[in-house]
């Protein structure tokens, strides 16, 4: 790189994009800042303070999750600065309950790096929202100095030390000054949100253990959802094809003993039952090939498949994509999120009707399901919506259930997707 391009790279500083991303980032530090100290002062404070009756044990629980609340805003403040999202790495437990949730919550690294951000934050975050402030301000002022000195009383203001301004030629040089102050600003706080933007990373990104943790949790994942797929294929088998396979058997060898003995109309009649069951069990291995993978899912898209997949339901059901062709494992996915997500509305619902959303937002499929059932659905160990979790998370992504009593229910699942 030469020295003209290096100077101009230099000087246009102040109109890139990037620049006002770096300052709205610090500014926003500021009452992040504000936040984050005051829960964290406030909560163990309060929590430490009561620990001995008890109660201080929900309130250090609460500003736990509070922190991870301020953690959430600001993985997604310092996108402004490195252009995507911090990834979280929080374990889950084990086994539904309080008591499971709480220990998980105690032993999980993240929620101590996200209480040392809370710290840092406070000192680092209004130090560089205090910088920002005063660099950009000094700069503004003597760069604009020009347009309004001589609306100003006796056409002089004073600079300092008693000094008072009021020849054209001293403004003039005031605003060169100025000029220079707004690139040195810019580069100032480039470096300031860099940093601080960095230091996030390192306190809300998973470390190396969380992530193998994660991997283990999402190859376990892979193995519970393969297993359900295997035992739902025997049951289905076993309770389905094998019985008509039975009774087509029985039906033959009838026939074949009634031809034996002279009895053709009866033999005939049997052989017609025979190849009526044994149309009936084709039917049946279609539908169990269409649970596994089905066909229109693969040669023409997530739209097509879910269409299909509607249209047998007998709850009436809209389906709104808004996706081109997907990843393979992508589109599966999806596919069985919303295929078991219509089994229970039609199985436990009692709904009359269910949209279906498909959106890509972000590099993220977004998966929606909702009804105007009767609510109650939960994602408990042994449910259809536990199966499609372990599925979901098994591709880095994340099933979420809103289901109150007396409904609506809404299943969102949201799937990393690169293209």
């Amino acid at each position: 790189m030469n020295s003209s391009s290096a100077v101009g790279k230099v000087l246009i500083r102040p109109v890139r994009a990037s620049t006002w991303r770096e300052l709205a980032y610090l500014l926003l530090g500021g009452p992040a800042s504000i936040v984050a100290f005051v829960v964290f002062v406030t909560g163990v404070s309060v929590g430490l303070g009561m620990l001995v009756t008890l109660v201080g044990i929900p309130v250090l629980f609460a500003t736990a999750y509070a922190f991870r609340g301020i953690s959430w805003l600001e993985r997604r403040r310092a996108a402004l600065v490195l252009r995507s999202r911090i990834d979280e790495g929080y374990r889950r437990p084990a086994r539904p309950g309080v008591l499971q949730r709480a220990k998980t919550l105690a032993l999980d690294p993240q929620t101590w790096k996200d209480a040392g951000w809370m710290i840092v934050l406070s000192i680092v975050g209004f130090s560089s929202w205090i910088v920002a402030l005063v660099v950009w301000s000094v700069s503004l002022w003597a760069l604009t100095l020009p347009f309004y000195w001589w609306a100003l009383p006796d056409g002089s203001i004073e600079v300092g030390n008693g000094h008072e301004v009021q020849k054209w030629w001293e403004i003039a040089v005031i605003a060169v000054i100025g000029a220079v102050l707004v690139v040195v600003a810019t580069w100032l706080c480039a470096g300031l949100a860099r940093g601080q933007a960095l230091a996030a990373r390192f306190f809300l990104a998973p470390g190396a253990q969380e992530r193998v943790e994660e991997l283990e949790r999402s190859r376990a994942a892979v193995v519970r959802a393969e297993e359900e797929e295997r035992r739902r294929l025997e049951r289905d088998i076993h309770d389905g094809v094998q019985a008509r396979l039975v009774a087509l058997a029985l039906d033959l060898g009838m026939a074949r003993d009634k031809l034996d003995g002279g009895d053709t109309d009866a033999a005939r009649e049997l052989v017609g039952e025979a190849h009526d069951e044994a149309k009936q069990t084709l039917v049946t291995l279609r539908e169990l090939v269409r649970g596994v993978h089905p066909a229109i899912l693969a040669d023409r898209g997530l739209d097509a498949a879910l269409s299909a997949l509607a249209a047998r339901s007998p709850v009436p059901v809209e389906v709104d994509v808004e996706a081109t062709r997907l990843p393979a494992e992508v589109e599966s996915a999806a596919y069985f999120v919303v295929a078991e997500a219509l089994a229970n509305v039609a199985k436990h619902s009692g709904a009359t009707h269910c949209d279906v959303r498909i959106r890509v937002r972000d590099g993220n499929v977004l998966v929606e399901i909702s009804d105007d059932g009767v609510g109650g659905a939960r994602m408990g160990a042994g449910s259809g919506l536990s199966g499609l979790a372990d599925r979901v998370e098994a591709l880095d992504g994340s099933l979420r259930v809103a289901s109150p009593d007396g409904g609506p229910t809404v299943v969102v699942g949201e799937i990393p997707c690169a293209s």
